[in-house]
């Protein structure tokens, strides 16, 4: 073997594994962290339900035991409640700090989240609703089984069931046992508060006000309850229809009906009584929708409250937070496991098996300045505007079969997505045969399409190398992440699911997605964007990475800033989002808040998929392992109907 050839080997496999053992550091002390530094024991349960129709199931949760809370010694505890298309380990940050504070937390995987075996189609919806069973079910979460709703089966979402599996710990206070939710679990925590009476306090994180304090016969009827209300929440029943949520505390339906008094209330000050269950506070945090649940501000004021409430026992300041430290740690080992796919890539190539299907860059065809930017100005163009309305019309109004496509945010990308890919194909098309394209003789070796000049078929076999290779590649990434998963019981995410490992079900729905996030990365982040808008070399191969990397993002996530800014500038500024000024507050939905976790992804893997372009010569591994990573990313962790 020629000596360089080893020695780039050597290197490769060395940056490989430096990498590997990074990501396992990062998560071995996030891990170490939630425990409490030892202090707290960390154990996945599964409690036993029956469904609707008489199947036997079960719950999956995360239990965090202080060590201290015995059966001798037994001590509060915190039901935890995630939000929509999130699992109980975005509930971790509140159940580790709970821990710290002697208090027993139990996180669980609703309905259709996380590893719950329970579709959330076993919350139930409203019949009177139209369209798909998806729609009625996305627009039915604000019901609530006391609301006398035909169609609602479970609007606690399991929430109840766990109540009960909790309080009959024999080391938990069953009367003093919390609940706290964010965004859709807070309707399951009222709905859980409801039916459980024994509550002692909740904390609702985004949520709707409930009310009134007492019912006829004077009775509290959901115990010590703190509201945790964003300043710029995307959701406008969430904000109670205003345009902004500054003035929420002057409404009759805030000081009264959920607060229990005569006039306007003051933000972040307590009224009522804990003894007898009436206190109410309005905490209102500079802060997004899904920032809520990793507010600092909010956690200390949601700690304090609680602690109270169950009457806790600790010596820890409510600001004395550590949550933010784990979170860190659990992105950097994800940005770090996601970049080790590049050493990867190069091991591979060394050897000899897979050296075929690397060929030098194709140097023939560059595109012009202009050409490039005229591209690159219609794909951002046309990704801004179908966004918000086709991810809202896959999410829930179009008809996929609902026994089939069962993923509800993969549905609005696969659409919006499919859609981009079909107009890039049709006027790739007529470039090539007709246009700029066939002026310039442009081959399919110059798009990085053909392996040979002069090929004008498909090489299967250098084809299915690649497909092994990606399949080599991805397989890395999962075996590090369910191994920690197995024996850290966390994965490789940052605050939100990323990379989550598959139930048989999600992989199935992964295998299903596959194809259709591969026409789009095959299409518009292979052949039009390294193929018929190629870049010339900047310099050295670092160089030339790095500048590919910055114009690649700005074609690919372009459309998806100018989004975001039409959303949220005017809210920052004090107007409401760009899309209730224009009275459409149906595109305000999770599609708006989702930017937050499609932007980044798409960063990190399009950095990938350059490197991968830059090392075969082809479009095919990059966009293999970058569609195969966002269906995992999506299905592995999004709500499953």
């Amino acid at each position: 073997m020629d000596k360089a050839l080893k020695a780039a080997r050597r290197r490769y496999g060395l940056a490989f594994l430096a990498c590997i053992a990074a990501a396992a550091a990062a998560l071995a002390v996030a891990a170490y962290l939630e425990s409490g530094f030892g202090s707290v024991e960390v154990a996945k349960v599964r409690i036993p339900i029956t469904t609707s129709d008489g199947a036997s199931a079960y719950i999956p949760g995360k239990l965090y035991r202080p060590l201290s809370a015995r059966s001798a010694t037994p001590a509060p505890a915190v039901l935890a409640l995630h939000g929509y298309q999130n699992d109980k380990d975005t509930s971790a940050a509140y159940a580790m700090e709970l821990a710290r504070r002697g208090i027993v937390a139990l996180t669980i995987d609703q309905f259709g989240h996380g590893a719950n075996p329970v579709g959330l189609r076993e919350r139930g919806y409203d019949e009177a609703k139209g369209g798909p069973a998806r729609f009625k079910l996305f627009m039915s979460f604000s019901r609530l089984n006391g609301d006398g709703v035909p169609g609602i089966v479970d609007s606690s979402m399991g929430a109840s069931r766990a109540f009960r599996w909790l309080a009959g710990l024999e080391f938990v206070r069953a009367d003093r046992i919390g609940l706290t939710g964010h965004s859709m679990g807070t309707w399951s925590a009222v709905t859980a508060a409801l039916e459980n009476p024994t509550h002692a306090a909740v904390v609702l994180q985004c949520g709707e006000a409930y009310g009134p304090v007492r019912d006829e016969a004077g009775a509290v009827r959901l115990k010590n309850v703190l509201m945790l209300q964003a300043r710029f929440e995307e959701f406008d029943y969430f904000r109670d229809y205003a345009l902004t949520t500054g003035a929420l505390n002057q409404t009759e339906k805030r000081y009264k009906t959920f607060a229990g008094q005569d006039g306007p209330i003051e933000w972040n000050r307590t009224y009522g009584d804990f003894a007898d269950g009436s206190a109410r506070r309005m905490e209102l945090l500079e802060t997004v929708h899904r920032g809520v649940t990793h507010s600092g501000a909010g956690m200390s004021a949601a700690m304090d409250w609680l602690v109270r409430a169950l009457r806790a026992d600790t010596g820890l300041d409510s600001r004395d937070l550590v949550f933010l430290a784990r979170e860190l740690l659990l992105g950097a080992g994800l940005v770090i496991a996601a970049l080790s796919l590049m050493p990867l890539c190069s091991l591979l190539l060394s050897t000899r098996f897979f050296a075929s299907v690397a060929r030098p860059l194709p140097g023939r065809y560059v595109a012009s300045r202009a050409s490039w930017r005229k591209n690159a100005a219609i794909s951002v163009a046309l990704s801004a505007l179908l966004y918000p309305f086709l991810t809202q019309l896959g999410h829930g109004l179009f008809p996929y079969p609902d026994g089939v496509f069962k993923t509800l945010m993969a549905g609005g990308l696969i659409l919006w997505l499919d859609a981009l890919a079909v107009i890039a194909f049709l006027t790739f098309i007529r470039w090539y045969r007709k246009g700029e394209g066939r002026r310039l003789g442009v081959t399919l070796y110059d798009l990085g399409v053909s392996f040979a000049e002069g090929e004008t078929g498909i090489d299967w076999a250098a084809i299915g190398k690649i497909v092994l290779m990606a399949i080599i590649m991805f397989s890395s990434l999962y075996a590090l992440n369910a191994l920690s998963y197995a024996v850290l019981s966390t994965d490789l995410r940052f605050i939100w699911p990323f990379l989550r490992p598959f139930t048989p079900g999600r992989f199935l729905q992964f295998l299903l997605y596959l194809p259709f996030f591969l026409a789009f990365f095959l299409m518009n982040g292979g052949v039009r964007l390294f193929g018929q808008m190629r870049l010339p070399e900047a310099g050295g191969p670092a160089r030339t990475q790095w500048v590919w990397w910055a114009k690649n993002v700005t074609v690919m996530l372009g459309g998806l800033v100018i989004v975001a800014v039409f959303e949220y500038a005017p809210f920052f500024l004090g107007f409401g989002t760009g899309w209730a000024l224009l009275g459409l507050s149906l595109f305000d939905g999770p599609f708006m808040s989702a930017l937050v976790l499609i932007i980044p992804q798409f960063f990190v893997l399009f950095f990938v998929a350059t490197y991968c372009f830059r090392k075969t010569g082809t479009v095919y591994l990059g966009s293999l392992v970058t569609a195969m990573m966002v269906a995992w990313i999506t299905c592995g962790g999004a709500a499953y109907f």
